[in-house]
C-alpha cells in the first residue's frame, strides 16, 4: 500500500512539472532533451549563427545620404551658398590683386614692365591664396575617410596662412593711406578691411568642407560607373596578358626553331668532318701500302678477270 501511494505521488509531481515546463516553453521554445541509445550516444543541437550584418551596413550607408531628403527651398539655398563659396574667393582674389597692383605699380600697362610685373605678381599671389583655400577644404573633407590627407591638409593650411599674411601686410599699407588710423573707428575699419579677405576665404573653406551633402542617386551612378571601369580595366589587362603570352610563345617557338636549325647544321658539319677524316685516313692507308696491291684492291672484278686491263693498269702505275 505504501509503495502504491508513493508511486502515485511521484506521478502527480512529474505531471505538474511537465505542465509548468509547457507554460514556460510557450514563450521560449525549449531545446529537446538529449536522447541516448543503448550505447549512451548524445545528440548535439547546433544553434544557427546570427544573420550576417551586411544588410545593416548597407542600410546605414543608404541612410547617410541626406541630399535626397532635402526640401526644394533647402536645395536652392544650399546651391546658392555653394556657388558663392566657390565664386567669392575668386572675385576677392581678383579685386585684391588689382588693388595691390595699381597701388604699387600704377595703372595696368602692358608696355610698362614695372606695372606689368607688379600686377602679375599681385594677381598670382591672390589666386594662389584661393587655390590653397580649395585645397584645404578638399583635404579637410576627405581627411575623415582617409587619414593620409592629414599631411596634405596641414600643408595647405600652412601655405594658406603664409599667403594670407603676405596679402594682409600689403593691404594694411594700402588701406592706411585711405583710412585715418588716429581714431578708434578708423583703426577698427582698417582691421576690418584687412581681415575680411582671409575671413571670406576661411568661411568658404569651412562651408565647402562641412556642407558636404551626398546624393544616393549620384552615389549609385558612381558605383555603377566604377564597376564598369573595373570591368573594362580587367578586360584590358586580360587582353594585355594574352598578347604578352602569345608574344612569348612565338619567341620561344622561334628560339626552338633556331636551335633545331643550328643542331642540324652542326650534325651536317660533323658528318662532313667525319667523311673528310675517313677519306684522309683511307688515302693515307693506301699511300703507305704497295701501289699495285693498293690499286688492285680498288679494281672491279672485271678488271681482275681481264689480263689486258690488268696490264694497262700496271703500265699506268709504272709511269706514275
Amino acid at each position: 500500500m505504501a509503495n502504491f501511494i508513493s508511486s502515485w505521488l511521484r506521478g502527480k509531481l512529474a505531471a505538474q512539472d511537465d505542465n509548468d515546463a509547457g507554460a514556460a516553453g510557450a514563450a521560449v521554445p525549449s531545446a529537446p532533451a538529449p536522447s541516448g541509445d543503448s550505447d549512451g550516444d548524445v545528440i548535439d543541437i547546433v544553434v544557427p549563427p546570427p544573420a550576417h550584418t551586411h544588410f545593416e551596413h548597407y542600410r546605414k550607408l543608404i541612410d547617410s545620404f541626406d541630399e535626397d531628403r532635402e526640401a526644394v527651398i533647402e536645395k536652392l539655398v544650399r546651391y546658392l551658398l555653394l556657388l558663392l563659396a566657390y565664386l567669392l574667393p575668386v572675385v576677392v582674389a581678383y579685386a585684391m590683386g588689382k588693388e595691390i597692383g595699381d597701388a604699387y605699380g600704377g595703372p595696368f600697362n602692358l608696355n610698362d614692365g614695372w606695372s606689368l610685373g607688379t600686377h602679375v605678381v599681385a594677381m598670382a599671389g591672390e589666386f594662389a591664396l584661393t587655390m590653397m583655400t580649395f585645397a584645404a577644404a578638399t583635404a579637410l573633407r576627405k581627411m575623415a575617410a582617409d587619414g593620409g590627407y592629414r599631411a596634405k591638409f596641414i600643408s595647405a593650411v600652412v601655405a594658406f596662412l603664409l599667403f594670407s599674411l603676405a596679402s594682409g601686410l600689403a593691404q594694411w599699407f594700402i588701406a592706411s593711406h585711405h583710412i585715418t588710423t588716429s581714431t578708434t573707428a578708423g583703426l577698427a575699419a582698417l582691421i576690418f578691411r584687412v581681415a575680411m579677405v582671409p575671413a571670406v576665404d576661411t568661411a568658404s573653406l569651412l562651408f565647402l568642407a562641412v556642407m558636404n551633402f551626398r546624393s544616393l542617386k549620384k552615389f549609385v551612378a558612381d558605383q555603377r560607373l566604377r564597376a564598369g571601369a573595373i570591368r573594362d580595366i580587367h578586360d584590358a589587362e586580360l587582353e594585355i596578358q594574352r598578347a604578352e603570352s602569345a608574344a612569348l610563345r612565338r619567341e620561344a617557338e622561334e628560339r626552338q626553331d633556331m636551335q633545331m636549325k643550328e643542331q642540324r647544321n652542326q650534325v651536317w658539319l660533323e658528318l662532313d668532318r667525319m667523311h673528310a677524316q675517313h677519306m684522309i685516313a683511307d688515302a693515307r692507308r693506301r699511300a703507305i701500302g704497295s701501289p699495285s696491291s693498293a690499286f688492285d684492291d680498288a679494281l672491279p672484278d672485271s678488271a681482275e678477270d681481264d689480263p689486258s686491263e690488268r696490264v694497262k693498269v700496271r703500265r699506268i702505275n709504272g709511269r706514275s
